[in-house]
């Protein structure tokens, strides 16, 4: 049977690449038209994705949106994110598409037909993200009786994620800092993390390698040893990390059937399903 790549088809299939002359005469609109938990969405989201994804109707538009933005929340609880320069290598494959071989001719083309650059670079974050995120959680799935790749340090953490947004934020992480240990790490996570993924799982955000988290993050995870339990301070919050295991393993070629990819269909409609029935939205059309 055909194989395929795992990454290429989800990044053509959530990013729809499309030609920069495709959404000529695009005009912004300021509009609140949704807010998905507390994230609003302008009129222009929804114009500028219609135009993205090659839909015509408002209402598909916005559910497309309200699913990136849904998987690129729970990245961020998660500490998963694209750097700067992954999005400048996505913005100049679109650029070189278009025969254009810089962002800067690219981004004065796109002005010159009505297009917002900014529009642009955050669909495009925000689908990297989602993206990211979606390889990390079928990682399983997708390396399941594959026996080829390269081998790499691996780290099973634990992680409590701690909103500034709660108003007990203060108090949680004293606590937290006082008590926290390996033995009640999982009911403490469990108890209070913000992040409803880790929490239904007592704290488990399972395997991680070199350059799956957020750089912060990612910098203290693999500058740490087995058993470590710490803190990491960011402007959204407090992470508790608690290293569990570290070992070198195999991680695997991702190629996989058709059929294989059926089956990940299925598994991303599931999840995206749990999202939206915790999900708060608001719709204002």
């Amino acid at each position: 049977m055909k194989k395929v790549s795992f990454i290429f088809i989800f990044v053509l299939t959530v990013l729809g690449f499309v030609k920069a002359e495709n959404l000529e005469g695009y005009q912004l609109f300021d509009k609140i038209v949704l807010v998905v938990n507390g994230e609003p969405v302008l009129k222009s989201d929804v114009e500028f994705a219609k135009e993205w994804y090659k839909i015509k109707d408002d209402k598909q538009a916005q559910e497309k949106i309200i699913d990136s933005i849904l998987l690129s929340q729970q990245a961020r609880k998660l500490g998963i994110s694209v750097s700067p320069k992954e999005v400048d290598n996505a913005l100049l494959s679109i650029a070189k598409a278009n025969n254009i071989q810089d962002l800067e001719t690219f981004k004065k083309e796109l002005e010159k037909n009505g297009i917002s650059y900014t529009k642009l670079k955050e669909f495009i974050t925000r689908d990297l993200v989602s993206n990211k995120f979606l390889h990390f959680y079928l990682r399983d799935y997708i390396t399941k009786g594959i026996v080829e790749g390269s081998v790499e340090d691996v780290k099973k953490i634990r992680m409590i994620y701690i909103s500034k947004d709660r108003p007990d934020y203060e108090s949680v992480v004293k606590l937290l800092k006082e008590k926290l240990n390996k033995n009640n790490f999982s009911e403490y996570a469990a108890k209070y993390s913000d992040d409803k993924f880790t929490a239904e799982n007592a704290g488990l955000l399972g395997e991680v390698k070199k350059g799956d988290l957020a750089e912060e993050l990612d910098k203290e995870v693999f500058s740490r040893k087995e058993g470590d339990i710490f803190q990491v301070d960011t402007k959204e919050g407090t992470y508790f990390i608690y290293i569990e295991k570290e070992e070198k393993k195999l991680i695997p070629k991702e190629n996989l059937t058709e059929k294989d990819m059926e089956k990940l269909k299925r598994e991303y409609d599931m999840y995206l399903k749990k999202l939206r029935e915790k999900a708060v939205i608001q719709r204002f059309e």
